[in-house]
């Protein structure tokens, strides 16, 4: 539910854990905008504090969390390597401490630091698969299934999140998430 990266954090605490021009340590109060989709970036982010969520409003305005990320975990690197605008909005939902790499030094660290460019190769294939295999639960699965495995993921993480977090991560709308619980409530009275 909450993805974490233990890899990137250790490394960049051990080389850049005393701040210099390119990395800096900067914080976000909860519920503040790291980054916002359709602007331009000139950093890159890694969480060594708090929990962020990364979501993507369409045109008709509905928005849909594309996951919730935890320590360890890397912003604006795919739009650093495509060389594009940011695909989603980064925002706070506690306070937060990440790492802000300047662009042009985390690109010259890709190509002069094997070690760091195998630790972002192994975070790119490991995002790619846990969406593959979300996708493919939530097509295959009953909203009431998969509201359930989140449900129960997030008591495993011991973490709470607002219902319309919820209805974002699942693509519903927060009244058919609310009819979810209702039943999910029901049939566990049973």
């Amino acid at each position: 539910m909450i993805l974490t990266n233990n890899q990137i954090l250790g490394f960049l605490d051990k080389n850049y854990g005393k701040e210099e021009p390119f990395v800096q340590l900067v914080s976000f109060k909860k519920n503040k905008n790291i980054v916002e989709q359709g602007k331009s970036n000139r950093f890159v982010y890694v969480i060594k504090e708090g929990i962020i969520k990364c979501s993507i409003t369409e045109e008709n305005n509905k928005s849909y969390t594309l996951e919730f990320l935890g320590v360890g975990e890397i912003i604006g690197e795919i739009e650093t390597l495509l060389k594009c605008k940011n695909l989603a909005t980064i925002k706070s939902l506690t306070d937060c401490v990440l790492y802000k790499i300047d662009i042009d030094f985390f690109k010259k660290q890709l190509l002069n630091d094997p070690n760091f460019n195998h630790l972002l190769m192994v975070e790119l294939a490991r995002r790619l698969q846990k969406t593959a295999t979300r996708a493919s639960s939530q097509q295959l699965n009953t909203l009431q299934t998969s509201l359930k495995n989140l449900l129960y993921l997030l008591d495993e993480q011991n973490v709470k999140f607002k219902k319309s977090d919820l209805a974002d991560y699942l693509g519903i709308t927060l009244r058919s998430l609310n009819r979810e619980l209702k039943n999910i409530n029901h049939s566990d009275s049973k």
